[in-house]
């Protein structure tokens, strides 16, 4: 009778975790007043959430309660990093902050040469040609990383740091050619992050010691504002996997640098960071609107599903099933063992205003949502990011906890969403 109880035990695990291949009912818990490019973090109870507005907040799971609030001078712009019960940030005011997560009070702030985004003179020739302009799609900062006593990151003065966690007192730094946007990563002790420069770079942990650096491609027309590298590498085994603007995800060996593979997402940037796990690599591409499935030993393109619009984050992954969203506003539910079956959840934006903004296939389109206006023109591109962020786009990762997918949408809500 026991036995027979544990195999009933097994088998119905065993079918709720296959079954959870459905968007179930959803909340919307809370609403950031202003827009999010920060991917949430949980921490025990509460799910913990910043904004453009600089406001950090938690926010009660389970009944949306708003527990605490903490403010800094300018937008919070880097994914939530949470080690014991710190949570760690950035902002465009300059500086990085430890937070007590159960409190919301600041624990230390480190001043950085500055946060900026990134720009140039008649960027991507547009014009006017005298005019600065700052690249609509650099929507984030670095992401920190931790290990037992330290806690590093990038920055736009571009320099990778290493901090005393406990206390924000500086470690080391290390100055790259660019401004370094893409999170870090630490693992065997060693930092790994990627420069608007096109290196990704591996640094001795203890010491900040350059171990190697990787060239991506760039494109010199544009002085690497193009090209440069905006993910977050992912470390497994000895493997680091990291996507770049040059429309490629790489594989490198974590000791040497050396590169392991390549795959092209062909004219399509890779912004998010990636997802690894029972040996495939989950990626994100931008203007290819595609979710793909590599062979994490090879490269190997196994599968892949087109949305409608830019995935610029990493997909959350729980079991085999992998969720991420679009900046159509549209949260997709894939199961990795049979990709054709997708569920998908609509933000009230997309809901409301797809007909006008995407084209007849309910993609985005760029001269469909310009309308008529000189697509060569800097505020064309302006106007058209002001269309796309009506939609209520998803610009960061959902979190997965249980059977709950949070998910907070750039326009500031955060969702809980069933899986079922």
């Amino acid at each position: 009778m026991k036995y027979c109880l544990t195999v009933f035990l097994l088998m119905m695990a065993s079918h709720v975790m296959l079954a959870q291949h459905q968007f179930g009912t959803s909340r919307q818990l809370f609403k950031v007043d202003d827009k999010v490019f920060a991917t949430p973090a949980i921490y025990g109870e509460s799910i913990l959430v910043a904004g453009m507005n600089g406001r950090l907040h938690a926010i009660e799971k389970k009944t949306g309660a708003l527990k605490w609030t903490a403010a800094v001078e300018k937008g919070i712009a880097t994914g939530l990093t949470v080690s014991g019960s710190t949570v760690f940030a950035g902002s465009y005011d300059g500086h990085y902050y430890a937070f007590d997560a159960r409190t919301g009070k600041e624990v230390w702030k480190f001043r950085t040469g500055g946060e900026r985004m990134i720009g140039a003179k008649g960027l991507w020739a547009m014009m006017p040609d005298t005019m600065y302009m700052e690249d609509q799609y650099d929507l984030y900062l670095s992401t920190p990383a931790t290990d037992g006593a330290s806690v590093y990151f990038g920055s736009s003065d571009s320099c990778i740091y290493a901090l005393n966690k406990s206390t924000g007192k500086l470690r080391w730094k290390f100055k790259t050619n660019g401004p370094v946007h893409g999170g870090a990563a630490c693992a065997q002790g060693i930092v790994l992050a990627g420069s608007w420069d096109t290196y990704v770079y591996a640094l001795e942990a203890a010491s900040g010691k350059l171990l190697w650096k990787f060239k991506t491609r760039e494109d010199l027309t544009y002085h690497h504002v193009l090209e440069g590298i905006q993910a977050a590498p992912v470390v497994t085994g000895n493997k680091v996997y990291i996507g770049a603007r040059d429309a490629r995800l790489y594989a490198l060996d974590l000791r040497t640098g050396n590169k392991q593979w390549e795959y092209s997402a062909g004219d399509a940037w890779i912004v998010g960071a990636a997802t690894v796990a029972n040996g495939h690599v989950y990626v994100g591409t931008s203007d290819s609107y595609l979710m793909v499935g590599l062979d994490a030993a090879t490269g190997k393109e196994l599968h892949r599903h087109k949305g409608g619009g830019y995935v610029f984050s990493a997909p959350a992954l729980s079991g085999k099933a992998l969720c991420y969203g679009d900046f159509t506003g549209r949260l997709f539910l894939m199961n990795t063992n049979k990709p054709q079956q997708v569920d998908s959840f609509d933000t009230p934006g997309r809901k409301q205003l797809a007909a006008q903004h995407l084209d007849s296939t309910g993609r985005i389109r760029f001269r469909h949502l310009a309308a008529g206006a000189d697509p060569g023109l800097f505020s064309t591109t302006v106007a058209v990011m002001n269309k796309l962020y009506e939609l209520e786009p998803f610009a960061t990762a959902p979190v997965i906890e249980g059977n709950i997918v949070y998910a907070v949408t750039a326009s500031g809500r955060l969702y809980a969403v069933e899986l079922k």
